[in-house]
């Protein structure tokens, strides 16, 4: 198929139409692939007449290979432009990441906050507790200091926690002692136990405050250190996406129907 050598340059320089042309090639394959298998389904048919027409038969799988060779063709095409949408997105990736200079974002790591501040998009360099000051380079590191810190206090009380109702979210716990059912474990440093880190900072913060309130630690003695505030940054980016022209609106695809339980080789003949 001549798409299939084209890909690449259609796709770098026609990317909005290439997109387009990407999901008629899905929709095209599983036509093919209904046409393919009403095909199968008169030669299998054919095969068992008593006055079969072996000619008939021949036509059929004719078709029927011809039909394969133009979806192996599309399949290709299609790969290729999954390639290329890969490679133009880390491109731009690293264009972005180029483009941005993250230490303009950097903040003074002297001034403390309280856990009742707003710390979304934001980056940690540090927090204390009782005085005792921790560095960490994200809020994933700081819970599980946190939790390593509680751990030391009380080993006993700590371990207690895992089946605390307190700490259960709705869909699954955030303590478990091997791991399991935890979206985004992480082990904890020095305890037998693993914790969920599968949040936002927000829930970074309020998972930290419920470990606080089962120690009886106010949270007025926990200050947290901030490395960078890419509050602007985020800001901007969102002025840019509403900004930006709509997306053209996709037509839901049909849902396919359930696959026959047997197949054919490319030469027609029955598999299963």
């Amino acid at each position: 198929m001549e798409l299939e050598r084209i890909a690449s340059d259609l796709y770098r320089g026609f990317p909005r139409q290439s997109d387009k042309l990407s999901r008629e090639m899905e929709r095209l394959l599983t036509l093919l692939e209904e046409t393919g298998t009403a095909v199968m389904m008169e030669i299998e048919k054919e095969k068992y007449k008593k006055d079969k027409d072996a000619g008939k038969i021949k036509e059929y799988r004719r078709i029927y290979r011809s039909i394969r060779k133009e979806m192996d063709s599309v399949e290709a095409c299609r790969d290729r432009f999954s390639q290329e949408q890969s490679l133009m997105r880390a491109e731009r990736e690293r264009g972005a990441q180029e483009r941005i200079d993250y230490d303009a974002y950097r903040v003074d790591e002297t001034v403390p906050y309280t856990l009742d501040s707003v710390l979304t998009n934001k980056k940690p360099a540090a927090f204390s507790i009782y005085g005792q000051k921790i560095e960490v380079d994200s809020w994933k590191q700081m819970l599980l200091q946190v939790c390593a810190y509680l751990n030391r206090m009380n080993p006993m009380l700590f371990v207690s926690l895992e089946t605390d109702p307190d700490l259960q979210g709705r869909k699954r716990p955030y303590l478990s002692r091997d791991g399991l059912g935890l979206d985004t474990p992480a082990k904890i440093p020095d305890a037998d136990l693993y914790v969920e880190t599968h949040f936002s900072a927000r829930y970074f913060k309020k998972m930290i405050s419920k470990f606080l309130r089962k120690y009886d630690i106010p949270e007025d003695a926990v200050l947290i250190y901030l490395r960078k505030d890419f509050t602007s940054l985020h800001e901007e980016t969102s002025r840019v996406r509403r900004a930006a022209p709509p997306a053209e609106a996709v037509q839901p695809e049909r849902e396919q129907e359930e696959q026959l339980s047997f197949s054919f080789d490319s030469e027609g003949n029955w598999n299963g």
